[in-house]
């Protein structure tokens, strides 16, 4: 299998794990199929020799396609057979499989199912319709039994005459079965025999035979339970026993997948019993959802109902919470809201005219901040500004106030729309946003606004399914943004997978969302991998924060030869160590130390020391611990990020270049002396890091990477030689290359590459 898996089917689903803790979903009315109807179909037949305890079932109309989804590297749904345990020897199989298809004849081109069963760890089942029964195997059949044994897995060719009871369909086919698990080959052929299989699971032959033909994903009610136990992990692992009790078999079809998408637009079954959640959905009519007008572009996650009629869906939900004895305490809240603020909630909603409820998470100055939204059908001044008489009615947007409502949408909508801090509020564009001063400071200030979601999906060629008409429910994962939303949330196992989604391309969104056409309601999971070309160039500062190295560095050692690691303790000793090996020594030390760490031969007579700079001096230490004099050097002012060692002549004259914490970067020699010709680099946003050298003509020049932009110095610094504005600005995550003529070639935001002259400059 790629080791840069292009997609990932489950990251997606691990999305629809998350939101439906809001508790949404799709209703969908049985059609009476039975599982005899079901099987009867070539299509859907193998699914009843599939244990019936499977988490999740993945179905191909041949077995080409499952190949080209899973492991030719257009796509990948490799959380089916790289999971925990044994699962993932099926990987290795499946791609000696696919690498030598050719040897299996016609046998790729028949019906085949994938599924995943848990045994105290993830164990997956391939079985292949191998053609009628009674015929003996083919050659191609005994090669593809052998080269499964060989990749050490367990496999059957097993006649349906001998094993399906007499009218069930698969005794008339011959079936190829291999697991890693010898134990879930004899499980699913005892479930043949005896006539139990998945299809015995609620609501799965009605789901599959409403959704699709096609490539499909199963996943039958307690699957997803399953499911998130593999996908989750800490306190979002607890959505899962929720899970459960809302939604009953839900069915994928796979209508895209490929290196740039993967689209999966599902259906799900209920019985109708009151206590599905789901089914609040009943007789409520769908609304339009508008929330990425109001994000801002480097929004991580993102939530929202869309109301047609607030009061309309609150009597739905309270119906179902009565099924749940949560009544009481809903009513205990909402009582306990009013006393405290005056307003029932439910009155509240409806005298605000809510149309759409929402909660959304991004980063400011690298924390993350989570805001909770409402769409204002009215603004009612008096509600909204209760006990607030300093704000006229006729100027009231934007301005942070304390906000009287705190817990109003989560006492209503469910714990999904609270924030740990609802203290302030404002009002947007129409939106009432609550949260910290901080987070709402990114409206105000301008910074959310000036490049919305919105207008980045249309940048990204992402279609924006936040927004639209006739939706339930939509929300918004974004799997690149680093603000350690993602690994918080997905297990350590499948985060591996997610993060090989992203290694080559800039933007990977995924998105959930329930919305209604003309073939009912629907379940549609989407995901998009891109590499972002254009994108508006930013007005304000975005990522503010300077990621400080914590080592440990990477270090020559002249007396040995090899290379050893230098780094600090918690307690701030100065500790080297043998890479991969033992320590050497520590020593005490009073202060942190500033992100690098790098040797120079300081006395020029091949001994080498170790650099390094804290507060606002250099220190020097050689291999054996020992402080060298006449350092510390004094550079007056303190270190942020340094230093780089340079050594421009090859004659040991060293000069170092430092992030000062005052955003500006300075070259200095060992004595801590500027070179005469040195002009400091600045700039009027947050140096992210230290400069990168670059040759360009056979002169150097130092790139810069600050919070919006990418700026060119010369040699000895001063101003920038590529001080652009607008779209002509060059991108933060620019490559530069150089092109020849004193030149060098850079990604601006406009999403075109220009050459840029530097020599005469």
């Amino acid at each position: 299998m790629s080791k840069k898996s292009i997609i990932i089917c489950l990251s997606i689903i691990g999305v629809f794990l998350i939101v439906v803790a809001a508790a949404v979903s799709l209703l969908y009315s049985g059609t009476g199929r039975t599982k005899d109807s079901v099987a009867e179909n070539r299509q859907f037949m193998l699914l009843s020799a599939v244990p019936s305890d499977a988490s999740a079932v993945l179905k191909y109309e041949d077995m080409s396609s499952m190949l080209k989804c899973i492991v030719s590297g257009e796509s990948s749904m490799h959380f089916f057979t790289a999971g925990r345990g044994d699962a993932g020897s099926m990987a290795s199989f499946l791609e000696d499989i696919g690498s030598s298809s050719s040897l299996y004849g016609g046998l790729m081109d028949c019906p085949s199912v994938l599924s995943v069963h848990d045994l105290g760890k993830s164990v997956s089942l391939l079985l292949i319709d191998a053609g009628k029964s009674g015929a003996e195997s083919s050659e191609q059949v005994s090669a593809f039994l052998s080269a499964a044994q060989k990749a050490g897995m367990a496999a059957v060719y097993a006649d349906g005459h001998d094993y399906a009871p007499v009218g069930s369909p698969v005794r008339k086919r011959s079936l190829i079965l291999v697991s890693p698990s010898d134990i879930l080959v004899e499980s699913a052929l005892r479930h043949l025999k005896s006539e139990v299989s998945v299809l015995d699971r609620a609501g799965v032959p009605e789901t599959v035979m409403k959704a699709s033909a096609g490539n499909m994903v199963i996943v039958p009610d307690s699957g997803t339970t399953d499911l998130a136990s593999h996908v989750l992990k800490g306190s979002s692992g607890k959505t899962a026993g929720f899970i459960s009790d809302f939604a009953g078999c839900a069915a994928f079809e796979i209508s895209a997948y490929g290196p740039e998408r993967l689209a999966l637009k599902g259906k799900a079954y209920s019985d109708g019993r009151q206590d599905d959640f789901m089914n609040i959905y009943s007789g409520i009519g769908p609304a339009s959802a508008a929330i990425s007008s109001v994000l801002p572009s480097y929004t991580i996650f993102a939530a929202s109902v869309p109301l047609d009629d607030v009061q309309a869906y609150l009597d739905a939900y309270l119906k179902f919470a009565g099924t749940r004895t949560l009544v009481r305490n809903i009513e205990s809240e909402r009582s306990r809201l009013k006393k405290a603020s005056g307003y029932d909630p439910a009155d509240w909603a409806a005298a605000l005219g809510l149309k759409e409820v929402a909660v959304a998470g991004f980063k400011v100055g690298g924390k993350l901040e989570k805001v909770i939204l409402a769409r204002l059908g009215r603004v009612n001044f008096p509600v909204l500004f209760k006990g607030i008489t300093d704000v006229a009615e006729d100027d009231f947007e934007d301005l942070i106030r304390p906000y009287a409502y705190k817990g109003y949408l989560s006492s209503l909508f469910g714990n999904l729309f609270s924030a740990e801090d609802e203290s302030s509020f404002i009002v947007h564009d129409g939106w009432l946003i609550a949260g910290s001063r901080n987070a709402l400071s990114e409206y105000t200030e301008g910074r959310a606004t000036e490049y919305p979601l919105s207008a980045f999906f249309s940048d990204a060629s992402v279609e924006d399914k936040l927004s639209g008409k006739n939706s339930y429910f939509v929300s918004y994962l974004s799997l690149t943004e680093d603000a350690g939303y993602v690994s918080s949330v997905f297990s350590p196992a499948f985060l591996k997978g997610i993060m090989a989604s992203t290694e080559d391309i800039s933007y990977e969104p995924a998105f959930f969302t329930v919305h209604e056409d003309k073939s009912g309601l629907n379940l549609n999971l989407d995901i998009f991998r891109t590499t972002v070309l254009k994108s508006q160039a930013p007005t304000f500062e975005r990522d503010t924060e300077v990621i400080i190295p914590e080592g440990p560095f990477r270090v020559k050692n002249s007396g040995t030869g090899k290379w050893n690691l230098f780094y600090q303790q918690e307690n701030l000793y100065l500790c080297l160590q043998e890479e991969g090996g033992k320590g050497l020594w520590g020593v005490p030390f009073d202060a942190p130390i500033c992100g690098c760490a790098q040797t120079v031969d300081y006395f020029a007579n091949g001994k080498l020391q170790i650099l390094f700079a804290s507060g606002s001096r250099l220190h020097l230490i050689d291999r054996l611990g020992r402080f060298v004099n006449p350092f510390p050097v004094e550079l007056g002012k303190p270190v942020l990020v340094g230093p780089d060692v340079y050594d421009f002549s090859g004659r040991r004259k060293y000069n170092v270049m430092i992030l000062h914490t005052d955003n500006t970067i300075e070259m200095y020699n060992l004595q801590g002396r500027r070179p005469p010709q040195w002009k400091t680099i600045t700039a009027a946003e947050t140096i992210k890091g230290l400069p990168e050298r670059i040759k360009v003509g056979g002169s150097t020049y130092w790139v810069v990477r600050t919070s919006i932009q990418t700026l060119i110095f010369g040699f000895y610094g001063g101003e920038p030689l590529t001080d652009f504005s607008g779209d002509r600005m060059i991108r933060p995550d620019s490559e530069v290359t150089p092109a020849g003529d004193g030149s060098v070639e850079v990604l601006c935001y406009d999403g075109r590459k220009h050459t840029v002259r530097l020599t005469g400059k």
